[in-house]
């Protein structure tokens, strides 16, 4: 059987968390089922009444092209020792990505342990991450209290937005939450000032050694440390995803024909017409066409639509390359959460 749980149920699952993910402190587990459970989703597959698999399905506000969508951040994918390798953890993936589909969310999102686990269900890395370090060590650092919840989700937000189009939207509880979490790992949210003006803050944990998780402030005060994959995502509702397009021609249209092929969510397959002009884009389901089609997987049509791999890779015919090449992508991805 394979159930959501209820809210009053979803405790259950931390004796599993605590088997399988044994590099988690009990602070942070105390933190997480205090905190993230609140709203969160966990689906699991029950064997003789016990849990044998679980997934966790954490909802996040996400800004696609000034778009906001609710998402899930999928966390927690784990199977007992006695019940791996019997197609539990497909069954979980297979069902969350058919009631997501349901609920229009337009992707999904995790950072695989290992690739090579998710790339069978379609997803794919779709950015690589900058992981910056200070390079002013003058800087004044305070930290952050209750009332700077609010201002701090404010600058983020103006801060992510100059820079990216998609990115998790913060609030005043979104703050609050990673507070607490990195809090349960001795770590902390830091303001920064250059000669008392305030520039922005770091986030920072650690239980042997102080990581720094963020760093929010103008590029002239950091500097690239390293780049690397670091989230993977899979479309979810194709018409939803399609919604987040524009030309870069203000003056210009375009109609893209797809043939689209998902082996999950059987009402992502078929013959596909998308139209994008400057400010808009929608997606409609065709019986047929005379135009050239480009015949591509749902992970495939992830890659290329957020600029991750060249439409080159899958196709040589000019007309579909010069369409593709007038679309603004969605290759400016800043997602960091960590669960």
């Amino acid at each position: 059987m394979i159930r959501y749980l209820s809210n009053n149920e979803k405790n259950i699952t931390r004796k599993i968390w605590e088997d399988v993910f044994k590099e988690d402190t009990k602070e942070f587990l105390d933190y997480y089922y205090n905190n993230k459970n609140m709203d969160n989703k966990i689906l699991c597959k029950f064997i003789d009444n016990k849990i044998a698999s679980m997934l966790h399905l954490n909802p996040y506000k996400m800004t696609i092209n000034n778009n906001d969508y609710c998402s899930y951040y999928i966390v927690a994918v784990a199977t007992l020792p006695e019940h791996r390798k019997k197609g539990y953890m497909a069954e979980l993936l297979n069902k969350s990505l058919n009631d997501m589909y349901k609920e229009k969310v337009p992707f999904t999102f995790l950072r695989p342990a290992k690739k090579e686990i998710y790339l069978p269900f379609d997803f794919e890395y779709i950015y690589n991450h900058s992981y910056l370090q200070l390079n002013n060590s003058n800087l004044k650092e305070i930290e952050i209290c209750e009332n700077d919840y609010t201002n701090i989700a404010n600058f983020t937000n103006e801060f992510l937005q100059k820079r990216y189009n998609t990115f998790c939207k913060r609030d005043n509880n979104y703050i609050n939450i990673l507070h607490k979490e990195v809090k349960s790992e001795n770590g902390n949210i830091i303001k920064l000032f250059d000669n008392d003006n305030f520039i922005g803050y770091y986030v920072y944990w650690g239980v042997k050694e102080k990581v720094t998780r963020a760093l929010f402030v103008d590029e002239q005060f950091t500097s690239i440390k390293e780049i690397k994959p670091l989230v993977m995502a899979r479309i979810v509702n194709l018409y939803e995803f399609f919604k987040n397009f524009s030309t870069k021609d203000k003056n210009n249209k375009t109609c893209i024909y797809l043939n689209i092929k998902d082996s999950i969510i059987i009402e992502n397959n078929g013959l596909f017409k998308l139209t994008i002009n400057d400010n808009s884009s929608f997606l409609e389901k065709i019986e047929t066409t005379n135009e050239a089609v480009l015949n591509v997987n749902i992970q495939d049509l992830l890659s290329i639509f957020f600029g991750y791999k060249d439409i080159q890779l899958f196709t040589k015919n000019e007309n579909i390359l010069k369409s593709f090449y007038s679309i603004n992508f969605l290759d400016k991805v800043f997602i960091d959460e960590e669960v």
